[in-house]
């Protein structure tokens, strides 16, 4: 093609027709311009169209992590709320309150443990770390992504503090109670399936209801998972925030 240009051009230059040859060569470059312009379209066409595949494939990739992410917290909130209603039974039967017919060994393997919440968010962070969060154009969407991390660091922080306190409990127990007698009126298949012996010595934990450190212990543990259950809440309205969104934008994209 450009020898075939080229030959038209040294023809009219041959036969002096230095006008024509102008007003070619000026179409030439007109020609060659329309034709970089065409090209730089379909170019950014074909970036708009991987750029388009990309984002849906992110929006999918996020929706999936998302939903098992607002399935763990639900699972952790429900257990948080039952080591809080076993914890308010055991305050309300301390010291002067306890009754002969109350039984602590099933609720003191509820209220010394700390339900922990590991979130998947592995596709978010490839995004982050690799500077692609951008493809997202949904301004809150990317928004909402951009909080999760720090949102989730605050419950880390909390959770953290409830396990560093609720070892103190575990301590106490191990001191004045016994475990192996809660282990036998626990439900956790994880203690059910050691079958464990029964204890060979004479103790009664509810003896430790008698005891203000005891209550105080419960009282504070209580607090922390409290506000810990606060934490888990607040993730779940983003995590649902977020889920809400990312349907939004993967049905805009379908239809």
């Amino acid at each position: 093609m450009i020898k075939f240009f080229r030959k038209i051009r040294q023809d009219l230059l041959s036969r002096g027709k230095t006008g024509k040859y102008l007003k070619y060569a000026i179409g030439e470059i007109v020609l060659v311009v329309i034709g970089i312009l065409i090209a730089l379209q379909l170019n950014n066409y074909n970036d708009t169209l991987n750029q388009d595949d990309f984002e849906q494939k992110a929006l999918l990739n996020l929706k999936l992590d998302f939903e098992y992410n607002q399935t763990e917290l639900n699972k952790s909130i429900a257990k948080l709320k039952e080591v809080k209603k076993n914890s308010l039974i055991i305050l309300d039967n301390t010291g002067s309150k306890y009754q002969a017919s109350f039984d602590i060994d099933s609720l003191l393997q509820s209220v010394g443990s700390v339900p922990k919440y590991y979130p998947q968010n592995g596709f978010l962070l490839d995004l982050i770390n690799s500077g692609n969060l951008g493809i997202i154009n949904n301004d809150n969407l990317r928004s909402k992504l951009s909080s999760w991390l720090p949102t989730l660091e605050t419950l880390k922080d909390r959770e953290n503090s409830a396990i560093i306190f609720n070892h103190d409990l575990l301590r106490y127990v191990i001191k004045n109670g016994s475990w192996l007698n809660s282990d036998e009126q626990t439900n956790d298949s994880d203690i059910t399936g050691i079958k464990f012996p029964k204890s060979g010595f004479e103790i009664n934990n509810n003896e430790l209801v008698k005891n203000v450190e005891f209550e105080n212990m419960i009282e504070n543990l209580s607090v922390f998972k409290s506000l810990l259950l606060d934490r888990h809440k607040k993730l779940l309205d983003l995590n649902t925030e977020i889920i809400n969104l990312l349907e939004s934008e993967i049905k805009k994209r379908q239809n």
